[in-house]
């Protein structure tokens, strides 16, 4: 688990580029999106994420899990859409 997050904190999936204008405050974000998608890799560690969480979000299919039920489908989402707000946000 902790090679798998160290391998998360060096990807940028949030789509952040280091311009040489405003470069602190892309750091910070970075690190406050690194942070909030090692968090999302913690709570779900069967999950695939990928890089995009819109992707994810956009492309999942209900009852894709084997044994999975709509409630288990909706706390899935919630989760990954609450983390994906907190990225947008920066809080």
């Amino acid at each position: 688990m902790r090679a798998r997050k160290a391998g998360l904190l060096g990807q940028r999936p949030w789509g952040r580029t280091g311009g040489a204008r405003g470069r602190g405050a892309d750091a910070a974000s970075d690190l406050f999106a690194a942070r909030v998608y090692a968090e999302l890799a913690e709570d779900l560690p069967d999950e695939d994420l990928g890089e995009d969480l819109a992707d994810v979000l956009e492309r999942y299919e209900p009852g894709s899990e084997l044994g999975a039920g709509a409630e288990a489908d909706e706390e899935f989402l919630e989760t990954v859409r609450e983390a994906h707000h907190r990225i947008a946000r920066g809080y």
